[in-house]
């Protein structure tokens, strides 16, 4: 597993609605990290003050950088060490569970990347994640056949919470016909934006990563001197997102306006068939259960199929389907993305 996501990817992952919290559930690694990471996007400092030493050794080699805890995964083992355990969120204790639920979650999540990683043919870090695996199993609350099982059991579930948030998620360039002038140029405001559909109560989000209008008035125009923000907006609809947006009318206008409504018709959880969906689950399924060359090569078959389908729809479509393969394995996704 590689390193954390850049800041305004990592953002969109920890700004989307809080799940997969049951007791009896896998534990989805970049919801639950997310709450132990500070406002630069790295592990708080105070959780890796309060455990020892000996933890700290044993789970930073794991993957990233071999001298830091820099990882979903690493975070989540790290969260349930002697010292974190009295020190992290309320929600945290929530999403693991008691000792028994927190050591099946954690063991199914290192097994998971044990698979992947023996499949990649990483047998260093494959013996590493063994090794972590043998130390959670050896505390006596679980055993590795019911690690095993609870992972057979519940990979299913996970992905498909990952696909369904996915599905519901689009990412673009905002683009704006917004121009402020400085002296003789003429400067354009875009947007890195990604629109988030709550498939439960029908609100949507849009975060807008950029330089905004106060940017441009308290630096004079020198806006690449001056930080990026990302900024959220809400609305109880799509309607009630975009009125807000039309309020804001030093940052948006009918142009990026109507991007927005654009974009929200090519979301895949609304402009596409629950099959394209299933058919996301079901092949992810298959390789996390029997990773082997041909459920890889579905994979690609799958993504390409997507890719190549349906016009912007099946784009669409298929940038959800690598996010979701990212947010599970970057590697895997890298290796999917090759030609």
């Amino acid at each position: 597993m590689k390193k954390l996501l850049p800041l305004a990817v990592f953002l969109f992952v920890i700004l989307a609605p809080a799940a997969f919290g049951q007791a009896d559930t896998m534990l989805n690694l970049r919801s639950y990290s997310s709450l132990f990471i500070n406002d630069r996007g790295r592990l708080d400092v105070r959780f890796s003050r309060a455990t020892s030493d000996e933890v700290f050794l044993r789970i930073a080699p794991l993957s990233g950088n071999p001298e830091s805890i820099d990882t979903p995964l690493e975070i989540a083992l790290l969260s349930n060490s002697e010292g974190v355990i009295d020190i992290r969120p309320a929600e945290a204790s929530r999403m693991i569970g008691n000792p028994r639920q927190a050591d099946l979650k954690l063991g199914a999540a290192v097994f998971q990347e044990m698979q992947v990683l023996r499949f990649l043919g990483d047998t260093a870090a494959a013996g590493r994640h063994e090794g972590v695996l043998r130390f959670i199993t050896d505390r006596g609350n679980v055993t590795r056949a019911e690690v095993e099982a609870f992972y057979r059991n519940g990979i299913r579930g996970l992905i498909s919470a990952t696909v369904d948030e996915e599905f519901n998620r689009i990412s673009f360039l905002l683009r704006t016909d917004i121009v402020f002038t400085r002296g003789s140029e003429r400067l354009g405001i875009d947007y890195n934006a990604s629109l988030v559909r709550n498939a439960q109560n029908g609100r949507y989000t849009l975060n807008c990563d950029g330089w905004f209008h106060e940017d441009f008035v308290r630096t004079e125009g020198r806006v690449m001197g001056s930080p990026r923000q990302i900024k959220t907006i809400t609305g109880s609809s799509l309607e009630a997102l975009l009125t807000e947006m039309g309020r804001r009318t030093s940052d948006f206008d009918q142009t990026g306006i109507s991007a927005v409504r654009t974009q929200a018709e090519l979301i895949p959880a609304v402009a596409t068939p629950a099959s394209a969906r299933n058919d996301a689950i079901n092949v992810i399924t298959a390789f996390y259960l029997n990773p082997n060359r041909e459920t890889f090569h579905e994979l690609g078959v799958r993504y390409r199929t997507f890719l190549l389908n349906d016009g912007d729809r099946g784009r669409a479509v298929a940038s959800s389907f690598i996010r979701a393969l990212t947010s599970l394995n970057e590697s895997i996704a890298s290796r999917v993305l090759q030609p």
